[in-house]
């Protein structure tokens, strides 16, 4: 209701500009820890593709999952394009996420924060995002946000690189929770990096807390896998086996065809683990 509500203003809008008067574009939205979920997706995907000129998101803890928070970005928040701050922070991407992601992010020319922590982007996701970021479409972005991500030695490496070459503006980054060692040489290159920018900042004011890395206590030293990331997309994958089954057995138009396909969704039903 609140997207579809988003839709509407954004129709109201376009008639008061049309009827001569001045009206302000929609700059924010705030709508976090409310459980959207992926299902209302599709209404969010349009609404924000209508509201071109938000430039500041939040979506943090909504139990978006990854087909969800692919939707969203592929066919909502590409149009964002004066986006300066997006939170989208524990929803869950994997790679589909990460992808998307990848896709959309450099049109975001004047995004300056951007949260993507605890949502198990993975090992290949995190260097997806990591490349991405690298194409150098970025410049603005101050501060990243990637704890708990399940992301190795591989994509730390790409993010060191991104940072070096194609993220001037890069202050802050957070990493902790993610699958590499603390002594990893790309950590040390960061903390480097981002020591270097703090030091030669022209800015009057300098608060600490603003640079650098975060604290690293909670590392785990694996790189090994995406265990986690592929059990989730199988999970997907069977939530919508079952979801259509469920439907084919509603509609099933004789006795014989419907008692197949209720036999088929309680071996599907029977087969699922939450």
């Amino acid at each position: 209701m609140i997207a579809e509500a988003l839709s509407t203003l954004h129709a109201k809008k376009e008639e008061a500009r049309k009827a001569g008067l001045d009206i302000p574009h929609l700059e924010t939205v705030i709508c976090g820890r409310n459980r959207l979920e992926t299902g209302s997706m599709k209404a969010w995907a349009k609404a924000y593709s209508l509201h071109t000129g938000l430039k500041n998101i939040k979506m943090v803890q909504n139990g978006i999952r990854p087909d969800g928070i692919s939707l969203l970005l592929r066919d909502g928040l590409k149009h964002s394009k004066q986006i300066e701050i997006l939170d989208l922070q524990d929803n869950t991407f994997t790679i589909k996420g990460a992808n998307a992601l990848a896709i959309v992010s450099p049109g975001w020319t004047e995004i300056q924060e951007l949260g993507i922590g605890d949502s198990l982007l993975g090992g290949r996701g995190g260097v997806v995002v990591a490349e991405a970021l690298g194409k150098g479409m970025n410049k603005k972005l101050q501060t990243l946000r990637l704890q708990y991500n399940d992301i190795g030695a591989k994509g730390l490496q790409a993010l060191a690189l991104a940072t070096k070459d194609s993220l001037p503006a890069l202050r802050k980054l957070e990493l902790n929770g993610n699958k590499f060692s603390e002594d990893d040489e790309s950590i040390e290159v960061l903390r480097s990096l981002l020591l270097t920018r703090k030091e030669e900042t022209n800015e009057l004011t300098v608060i600490d807390e603003e640079w650098g890395l975060d604290s690293l206590s909670d590392l785990e030293d694996d790189d090994s896998s995406d265990e986690e990331e592929d059990e989730v997309e199988a999970e997907d994958e069977m939530r919508k086996r079952v979801s259509l089954a469920a439907n084919k057995a509603l509609e099933g138009p004789s006795v014989t065809s419907g008692a197949t396909d209720i036999d088929e969704l309680a071996q599907s039903l029977a087969n699922v683990k939450i």
